[in-house]
């Protein structure tokens, strides 16, 4: 999968489902984010929530928010895939 803003979280999710544990200890701030997104209110969210609106929510750039994520795909000992 390639990364960009514009990419949807629920299929970030859907191809890493690993990924909000890690994020919950590598990222700052993000631990509530991803309690948010297990509400009934989040699941629905996530659907049509990008890479850029997590962003916004946690205060951060998205261009740095999509670096993170992609380090940490690899330092699973995943790539993105194209």
């Amino acid at each position: 999968m390639k990364l960009a803003e514009t990419t949807r979280l629920a299929d970030i999710l859907e191809t890493y489902p690993w990924l909000p544990g890690t994020l919950g200890e590598t990222v700052p701030g993000a631990k509530p984010f991803l309690a948010l997104m297990n509400s009934p209110l989040g699941r629905n969210a996530l659907k049509t929530a990008t890479v850029a609106d997590a962003a916004a929510y946690l205060g951060r750039p998205a261009g740095r928010l999509l670096s993170r994520l992609e380090d940490v795909i690899r330092e699973h000992g995943q790539a993105a895939r194209d």
